[in-house]
Formats: C-alpha cells, structure tokens, sequence
C-alpha cells in the first residue's frame, strides 16, 4: 500500500472516530486529530467559565436567569454536544446579571483559543457545527456541492474560456462571413473560376493555332520556295534565290553570277559541301580579322581546301568565315567582300554591274584574284548554261515575291505554274521558244504546258481554239489568259507570269482584269 493511500485511509478513520461519519459523507476535508483534542479542550473552558453545571456565572448578589434563545441564524447545538456561547450569552457573562456595565466584575481570563489546523481548501468543522463567527474559531463557509477535493491531490485547471467581448467578436466575424457567403460568395467563386479557364481555355487555343498555322504556313511556304525555284540544283533555295536578287537591287551584283558561285563553290552532287553545311560559307570565303565585327559573321574555323599554284594542286589548311545562315553570307559577299578595292576598283565588275550581265562579273572576279583555278570562269559559265542562272539578272526580288506559291495549283496546273516560274528573267524574242534564251509570250505558254504533257500550238488565237473559254472569276492556277494578241499564265489571286515585249524579260504581273478570258486546255 502506497504513503498516499495509508494516508487517506487514517484521515477517513480519524473523521468516523470524531463525527462518525467519513469524509466523503461530509463533502469535506476531514479533521485531523489534534483538531478534535482541541476541540475538546475549547468545550471544556466553556464550561468551567459557566459553572461547573453548565450554567452561566453570575455577578455578585445575581441570579441566573433562564437561558436566553439562541441568536437568530444560529443553529441549535446538536444532541450530546455542549451548548457553545453567542454573542449575546458573552455580554452576560461579562456585565454581571443586572446588565450594568459599572456592576461588572472582571471576567475570569482565559488561554487563548487556539484554532485547530486547517489545510488549504479546507473549513472548521467546528464553525460548521457551533455557528460561530468569531476570530478565535472562523467563519462558516458554505459547502461545497461539486465532487469532494482533497488537499493532497491537485485537480487539473479546466480549460480557460475565452472574454466575452472576444467571443462575440469572433461570433460576430464568423456570422458576417455566413451572411456574405450566403449573400453572393457561393455565385461569386464560381463566376470567377469560370471565367478564369475560359480565358485560359480561350489563350491555349489561340497559342496551339498559332502554333499549328505557322507549322503548316512553314510547310506551305517550303512547298512554294521550292517550286520557285524548279529547275534549280536542290540545295539552292528560295531564300538564296531572293537575297541574291535582293544583292542585285541594292549593289548591282548579277544575281546570276551569284547563284553560280554557290554551285561552284559549295555544289557536291545533290548537296552542299560540308564547309557550307556547318559554317554557312557559300562562297568559300577565308577569314581576315576585320570580318570579326560584322554582324552576318559567327566566327572562324580552319579546313583542309585544295588550291592551284602554277598550274599545280595542292592541299592546305587554312581560317574560313563562319556565317550565321546562308542569307547572311550572301549578303557579306556583296556588303563587304566585293566592296574591297580590288573589286569594286575592278573595270570588268563595274561593267557588270552597270549592265546586269552574270558572264562579265564572273570574268571580272578571276581577274581581280577571287580564285586561284584557271578554269574558274570556264566552270561558273558553264553553271549558268545548265540552269539558266542568267534569268535572274532582268529579275528583281519584288518579281519573285509575285510570283505567288506554286502550291495553289494541283495536278498539271501546278506542273505548268511551276515551269513558268523557272523562265523568269528569260528575254523576250518575238517567235522564241528556246527556254532560259529567248521567248515569246505564246512560246512561254506553249513550253508551261510541253512540261505537263500537254502539246498546245505556237500562236495565241490558236491557244484560244484549243481550249474552253472560262470566265476570269473561275480561272485556276495554270490556265491561260487571253486578250487579242497576248497570252500569259494564270498563278493565282490577281498574278499571273507572262513574255510582255520586245527588250523585256519574263516577269511577274498583276491585273487579270487586263484580260479577256481565261482559257483551260485539258
């Protein structure tokens, strides 16, 4: 048995031993012995100070008079426990039995009353039973009605409420959000939630459209970049093909020239050489320190090259430009390169220039020491022949913009728009029919359609007899248009590719209302 319970069981005994009842049955701490002794001993004193019969003492001469009431409020002494004095029976005792104050003997001093031991929590139990007030004994308490308490064991604290000014703030905030919810919050996150991925939703669309448009827009305009250039070795582009044009306008550089350079230069079968495939240098072009600035140039890289030197090949290794794309090193070739002294001073290339003619820049540049090959001019000459590369000097680059995409027509419209395009910048001759020399309109037209299969005469009435007449609202792309004396090829929207006259070229025009009709051989 532990120190605690013993202790608990002696308190409860020592309770039933004074009172005959337990603890618990008071609702109460219990008292402990030397409480009862001096409990006792307090009776006692009362006693002898009343007499020894239990009767009140008496001045001189005085009588004792029946006992008087108990005070109102005071309880009366239980049975076998001696009458305890009140106030009242005090003030007898202490006046004599006239009541006199001047009459009274001093009363018999007593020891002082000691107050039985209390432990915290705790009242008398002798105050509870004599209903006394005074200072000797206490004041009753009331009693207790919760579960008993005992001074050895300390009860947990129950939890702490809140202030009532913070609970009805909290209560009043957490009612104005039910309202507010109920009002409109339930609509309103909804609304907004909704709208959010619609405008998401809306942007998404738009990005994988936009995404999707410039995938097939990229594949379209491939498709037709390279059917303006039919005819052409398959490494050379649509975008060669315009920034030489673009050269040509701005520096007077023949674009035919250029292009066969790059064959020349680059062309190794069907594809280009690696020195163009990595470094974008069409034209073969070294390095000097003074290209470092320029913005078409990425840098430098050295490669193994073959060069003739007094009629002897050798191989060497050697710097080389390193360009940013293939436009950019056109573009350098005529911003910076053939804008050196030995160039541009140059009598041939200058004479080039003025008159658009590919064969005498081609002359000029081994003059001016562009290669060290002796058959250079020979070999850039020779590619201009095979592709009529000389087509593009009459051209400008507006002319190739027009030319519209080939990929409009279909079937053998886009075999004949096609085929057109190849003879732009070929010289009008009246009655020509040689393509890439010399053409007529009617021979142009009759050479379109030669390549689809289809055999058309030479002479633009008789075009018109071969065909069906069909409005210029219904044209499609590869049908002839007609007017007395004139015919041309029909490429779509408003344009159309045609001979014009004499001492001009095979261009781009624009205007079908110039026309009569439109004529469809099949």
């Amino acid at each position: 048995m532990g120190r605690a319970a013993r202790a608990r069981r002696a308190t409860a005994t020592a309770s039933r031993d004074a009172f005959g009842e337990s603890d618990e049955e008071l609702g109460t701490d219990a008292l402990s012995r030397p409480a009862v002794a001096a409990s006792r001993a307090t009776s006692r004193r009362l006693r002898r100070a009343r007499g020894g019969d239990g009767s009140p003492v008496t001045g001189g001469g005085g009588h004792a008079g029946p006992r008087p009431a108990p005070a109102q409020g005071v309880p009366p002494a239980p049975e076998g426990v001696p009458p305890v004095a009140t106030r009242e029976e005090a003030a007898i005792t202490a006046t004599g039995a006239t009541g006199t104050p001047g009459d009274a003997r001093p009363p018999r001093s007593a020891a002082p009353v000691r107050e039985a031991p209390r432990r915290h929590g705790a009242r008398s139990r002798l105050a509870a039973l004599d209903g006394r007030e005074g200072a000797g004994l206490g004041r009753a308490r009331p009693r207790r009605t919760g579960p008993p308490r005992r001074g050895w064991r300390r009860e947990a604290a129950p939890p702490r409420e809140a202030m009532p000014g913070t609970t009805r703030a909290a209560e009043t905030a957490r009612a104005a959000g039910k309202a507010a919810y109920a009002a409109g919050a339930p609509a309103t996150v909804p609304i907004a939630g909704i709208l959010a991925g619609a405008v998401v939703a809306v942007l998404a669309a738009a990005m994988i459209s936009q995404a999707v448009g410039s995938l097939f827009g990229f594949w379209d305009n491939e498709a037709s970049r390279r059917a303006s250039v039919e005819g052409l070795p398959p490494y050379v582009t649509y975008s060669m093909v315009l920034a030489a044009l673009e050269c040509q306008d701005k520096y007077g550089h023949p674009a035919g020239c250029t292009l066969a350079q790059v064959i020349v230069e680059s062309g190794v079968g069907d594809h280009l050489s690696g020195l163009a495939t990595r470094d974008n240098n069409l034209f073969g072009i070294k390095w000097a320190p003074s290209f470092a600035s320029c913005p078409e140039v990425a840098g430098k890289e050295s490669w193994q090259t073959r060069e003739e030197y007094g009629g002897a090949s050798v191989t060497v290794v050697d710097a080389f430009t390193r360009f940013r794309s293939y436009e950019d090193c056109i573009r350098f070739r005529s911003r910076v390169l053939l804008q050196a002294g030995r160039y541009s001073g140059n009598e041939k290339i200058r004479r080039a220039i003025e008159g658009r003619d590919s064969d005498l820049m081609a002359e000029g540049l081994k003059d001016a020491g562009y290669a060290t090959s002796s058959s250079y001019v020979d070999s850039l000459k020779a590619a201009m022949d095979a592709y009529g590369l000389r087509r593009f000097d009459s051209m400008s680059a507006d002319d190739l913009r027009r030319a519209g995409p080939a990929g409009a027509a279909s079937g053998k419209g886009a075999t004949i728009v096609a085929a057109a395009q190849t003879q732009l910048g070929t010289p009008y001759v009246w009655g020509g029919s040689t393509p890439n020399k010399a053409l007529d309109c009617s021979g142009l037209t009759q050479w379109c359609y030669a390549q689809a299969g289809i055999r058309i005469p030479h002479q633009s009435d008789a075009q018109l007899r071969a065909g069906t007449m069909v409005p210029l609202s219904q044209a499609e792309p590869g049908d002839i248009l007609w007017r007395p004396g004139h015919v041309a090829i029909y490429i779509g929207g408003d344009s159309y590719i045609h001979a014009p006259q004499p001492g001009d070229h095979v261009r781009v025009g624009t205007g079908i209302s110039r026309f009569t009709c439109a004529v469809r051989i099949q």
